[in-house]
């Protein structure tokens, strides 16, 4: 099923590969934090290990992350950037709900550090959302759902029936 020109699948597949780069954004930006001491007054002591294979964990997970994205991008297109940063709720919601007390960190990860853990959590994730919004607009260019006019650059572009 085609959708504007690209496909479910190919959106699908653009999205896993602009969540890599989200969470490469957050792997990074996990060192910006520590550089600036930001992490140690929240109680995190090291940052996301830049090194193999700690690395493609979370590389990994970004991917799967922006999959449910691909497929809700084509109606999101018009907010792509504001369903980017709230869509960096999705994965926190299953962060503290599932799979922090899954690891035995309990809900919101509260044993890992008291309150300030989850607050770094969400301040380490922020750039998880916007950023796989821009590489995935940056890939796809115009709007994935089909529509002639590009909210981006508000320029509407001729429809096969037009005259010039």
């Amino acid at each position: 099923m085609t959708n504007g020109g690209v496909t479910v699948k190919q959106r699908v597949a653009i999205c896993f590969a602009a969540g890599v780069l989200g969470a490469l954004a957050v792997v990074l930006f996990s060192h910006v934090l520590f550089a600036l001491g930001v992490s140690e007054k929240l109680g995190v002591t090291a940052p996301v290990a830049l090194k193999s294979p700690d690395v493609y964990k979370p590389l990994f997970w970004g991917g799967l992350w922006g999959i449910p994205f691909g497929l809700l991008i084509g109606a999101a297109w018009t907010h792509l950037y504001v369903f980017g940063f709230l869509y960096y709720l999705a994965p926190m919601l299953a962060l503290f709900l599932f799979f922090l007390p899954r690891s035995g960190a309990g809900l919101f990860g509260l044993r890992n550090g008291g309150a300030t853990f989850p607050v770094y959590l969400l301040l380490v994730n922020l750039p998880f959302g916007i950023v796989t919004a821009l590489a995935a607009r940056a890939i796809l260019g115009g709007n994935p759902g089909g529509s002639t006019a590009d909210p981006a650059t508000r320029v509407t572009r001729p429809s096969l029936g037009s005259v010039a």
